[in-house]
């Protein structure tokens, strides 16, 4: 004879991801269905990147632009260190006025200056541009563990949208990982002394009522009151 204790629940999984996109994007392909395994890292879909593609571009090409202007500016720092060092000379012989030698020497600050903003400038194109090669990157969304997909939220020509609200195309999929499966049970405050960890249990689910499921009391038992 064994004593028994009845409680309903339901069941989930330990390890369990809901992907969200974390790019806006139209789905143009998505290379796995709803009940097939996936190991981490696996691609899963893609969104149409010709937008940060586009964006991409642009910001090579400036920052292309942004190392010319640094080149131009070192030759103009050069040109002007040069033409400082003649009048310095010059100006030891008393053939020019001290006021050239100032302007020179002004000539020679600005172009440093000059020089120093088209490095700045450069620095923050390449900051864009480092932002939209990580954009680009997330048109590619996929698996952050191994598992199973257990569903598909999202279809082929469909807009992905990164969001935090649960708002149509901010869910993609969801992948568990079904060896970690658990039961959440409610055992009334007076049956719950009886339980002790490593306990075995049987789980009837709705499915299969007739077939027990066999499991044991984890090594946590959560109380609320």
């Amino acid at each position: 004879v064994k004593s028994s204790i009845l409680a309903s629940g339901h069941l989930s999984y330990q390890e369990q991801v809901l992907l969200s996109p974390e790019v806006i994007g139209k789905v143009s392909t998505i290379y796995v269905k709803e009940g097939q395994r996936v190991k981490a890292g696996d691609l899963l879909l893609h969104l149409d990147d010709q937008t940060y593609r586009a964006e991409v571009a642009q910001q090579q090409a400036a920052v292309h632009q942004q190392r010319i202007n640094i080149e131009q500016q070192q030759l103009n720092l050069a040109n002007q260190q040069n033409q400082y060092k003649r009048k310095t000379e010059l100006h030891k012989m008393k053939m020019i006025a001290d006021s050239a030698i100032d302007d020179a020497r002004f000539a020679v600050d600005t172009a440093r200056i000059e020089l120093r903003n088209s490095s700045a400038r450069l620095q923050q194109a390449e900051a864009v541009l480092k932002q939209s090669n990580e954009r680009l990157a997330k048109t590619n969304i996929r698996s952050p563990i191994g598992g199973t997909i257990t569903s598909m939220d999202i279809k082929v020509g469909e807009t992905a949208v990164a969001s935090q609200v649960s708002i149509a195309g901010s869910s993609l999929m969801t992948i568990a990982n079904t060896d970690t499966m658990i039961t959440e049970v409610n055992v009334d405050e007076t049956d719950i002394a009886k339980i002790a960890v490593g306990q075995e249990v049987a789980i009837h689910t709705a499915a299969y009522p007739d077939v027990a499921l066999k499991g044991e009391v984890p090594g946590v038992i959560k109380a609320s009151w």
